[in-house]
Formats: structure tokens, C-alpha cells, sequence
């Protein structure tokens, strides 16, 4: 049984994901958006992981830290102090895109170790993991569609506007 196994890909995938959300939303914090709903989305991440504890111990996977959707203040504080120095300048919007690819590629990692887990899921007739699994997954796909949605926003404005 390597049930373990998949329950904690997905721990891992969406602590990262928790993570850089926080990062891009305080670095950005003059794009009020990305501040509030990274914020917001890295908090569902923690209540991802909460749902699933059970299951993790079920299968022998080790827990999900517990503070996925916390931020180190003083660090936040800094990132946050600084975006509001550097607002929207070209080397912002250029920082702003390499975060959004960056986040981007968490947020699928983080939908394809649903992704796995669900099958693993399905595959052992676990009705109560299939459930839990199919809404956070549903919520990560969702996550990764918000993300390519603010780039296709941005781009033009940081690479055409200039």
C-alpha cells in the first residue's frame, strides 16, 4: 500500500502552493488583488490539508504541517513595505510575471497531486477520501485558472505598455 505516498505529495504540493501564494501576494501587495485573494487561497490550501488529516493518518502518511496558511509577520511585513516602495515599476511588472509563472506551476503541481490522489482514491473504493479529494481538487483547478487569468492580465500591460 503506498496510499502514504500520494496523501503526502499532495501535503507537500499544497504547503508549496500555500507558500508562494502568500510570497506573490505580500511582494505584490500594491495589486490589491493578489495580496487579498493569495492570502485567501493560501488559507483554503490549509483547510485542504485539515480535511485530508484524517486520511493521512488513516494510510500512515505523515501529518501536514501545521502552519501552511501562517506567514512569518516581520517577513510579511518587509515584503509588504517594500512593494509599496517599488508600486508598479517596469522592474515590478517584470518581477510580477517571473512570480505569476512561479505560482502558476505550483498551483498545477498541487491540482495533479489531487489529481493522483483521486485515481488512488477510486482505485481502493475509499468513499470518503473520493469526496474530499474531489472538492479540494476541484478547488486547486480552480486556483491554477485564477493564476493563468491574472497573467493573460498582466502580460500585456507589463511586455506591451511598458
Amino acid at each position: 500500500m503506498k496510499m502514504n505516498k500520494a496523501v503526502e505529495d499532495v501535503h507537500e504540493a499544497e504547503g508549496e502552493l500555500a507558500k508562494r501564494l502568500r510570497r506573490t501576494g505580500e511582494r505584490h501587495a500594491a495589486e490589491s488583488d493578489l495580496f487579498h485573494l493569495g492570502h485567501t487561497l493560501a488559507r483554503q490550501c490549509a483547510e485542504h490539508l485539515r480535511a485530508l488529516a484524517p486520511f493521512a493518518e488513516r494510510y500512515g502518511a505523515k501529518p501536514a504541517p501545521d502552519d501552511v496558511d501562517a506567514s512569518p509577520g516581520l517577513l510579511e511585513a518587509a515584503r509588504v513595505k517594500s512593494a509599496g516602495l517599488v508600486g508598479r515599476t517596469e522592474a515590478a511588472g517584470l518581477l510580477l510575471m517571473a512570480d505569476l509563472r512561479e505560482l502558476y506551476l505550483a498551483a498545477q503541481h498541487a491540482e495533479l497531486a489531487w489529481v493522483v490522489l483521486l485515481q488512488a482514491a477510486k482505485a481502493r473504493r475509499d468513499a470518503g477520501l473520493i469526496d474530499v479529494v474531489t472538492r479540494c481538487h476541484e478547488e486547486a483547478e480552480m486556483c491554477g485558472k485564477w493564476v493563468r487569468t491574472r497573467i493573460k492580465e498582466a502580460a500585456p500591460q507589463v511586455y506591451a505598455a511598458g
